[in-house]
């Protein structure tokens, strides 16, 4: 066992020691490429969810970027390096070789304001419900807190309460846990009724990512951000972005790969040529930070009414932003790319 846990797991601790998983196509679109839906945990992601984000455990396993994000996140955190000792001391449970795959999924948001709604994690692994209820049963019962359990559609829904925090957890199948603060929500995931891959949206999202990535996600785009881009083009937009998608392997650096679903394909042609334009701009600008070769890796295009995004940064490129986020002295300034369509070349 390694030392220190990964991002991902980092995020099942969350919700199990801190009891903190909380607070236009008209025609049908074909399903997803890739992993079935029990595999990935779409198969326990109610139909209603606004944005759902997929990680596989394996493959975050040993990665540069996360080791090096997860060391200083427990340094700055003593409570949570403190709930991870527990976990280790208290539990028989190897997180990062039990958990195969982990997809938090949020719900519908109640009111006005966006990215309110519910939410769950779900994770797909080897953990025994026996041996899960009785880590729990010690994480909590440390400070006072308690776990009873309910039958619920043939299974049993444990509450954990640990003062005013409360977590539901209970098995779908019996490698898939469903953990949520939302009874009601983590229920809806339990049940029979429609899933992820039944929401056509969802399933047409789900067809522009590779759901075999070590990082995935899809979701609605925020009214806010849809309605801000639209004002920040001055009007060269119809309509902002319905949705988003994203991708990243974190294997060796980060490559990134963000989509902007939009609602016509001039729309996106728009999108794609103000991008660049603020890209030039951009880059020239980064100069000073010695950022250039950097920004300059960014690329766009379009495919029909997606807009892609491409940002394969290696982990020197990520060392060399970092150091200049952090106030760190710049090395020499590089040489700026040609703009884009400039036609410059020698004379």
């Amino acid at each position: 066992m390694t030392s220190r846990p990964s991002g991902t797991v980092l995020r099942v601790l969350a919700a199990l020691g801190a009891l903190g998983c909380a607070g236009g196509c008209g025609k049908k679109a074909a399903r997803p490429s890739g992993p079935a839906p029990e595999i990935t945990g779409l198969a326990a992601v109610p139909a209603t969810a606004e944005a759902v984000l997929g990680a596989d455990v394996a493959k975050l396993a040993g990665s540069p970027v996360l080791d090096r994000a997860v060391e200083q996140l427990l340094q700055r955190t003593p409570t949570l390096s403190e709930r991870w000792q527990h976990l280790k001391d208290d539990c028989k449970i190897d997180l990062g070789k039990q958990i195969k795959r982990v997809m938090l999924a949020i719900g519908p948001h109640p009111g006005p304001d966006p990215g309110t709604g519910p939410v769950i994690m779900v994770v797909v692994g080897s953990i025994a419900e026996a041996d899960l209820k009785d880590c729990v049963a010690k994480l909590v019962g440390g400070g006072g807190g308690t776990v009873t359990g309910k039958a619920v559609f043939g299974r049993t829904l444990y509450l954990a309460k640990d003062g005013n925090r409360t977590m539901y957890f209970a098995y779908g199948k019996p490698d898939t846990i469903v953990l949520g603060s939302n009874e009601a929500y983590v229920t809806e995931a339990l049940g029979t009724g429609k899933k992820a891959p039944d929401n056509p949206d969802l399933a047409r999202w789900l067809t522009l990512v590779d759901q075999n990535s070590a990082l995935w996600a899809v979701g609605r785009t925020d009214a806010r951000v849809r309605d801000g881009l639209v004002q920040l083009t001055e009007g060269k937009l119809s309509g902002g972005p319905a949705a988003y998608t994203a991708m990243a392997d974190l294997s060796d650096g980060a490559n990134l790969q963000l989509g902007a679903v939009m609602s016509k394909p001039e729309d996106a042609k728009s999108l794609e040529s103000y991008v660049k334009g603020e890209l030039a701009l951009l880059t020239a600008a980064a100069q000073w930070k010695s950022l250039g070769s950097v920004v300059g890796k960014i690329t766009v295009s379009v495919d029909n009414d997606v807009v892609h995004f491409r940002a394969p940064l290696t982990v020197e490129d990520l060392n060399q932003l970092l150091s200049a986020l952090d106030g760190g002295t710049p090395p020499a300034q590089d040489s700026a790319p040609p703009t884009p369509g400039s036609g410059s070349g020698p004379s």
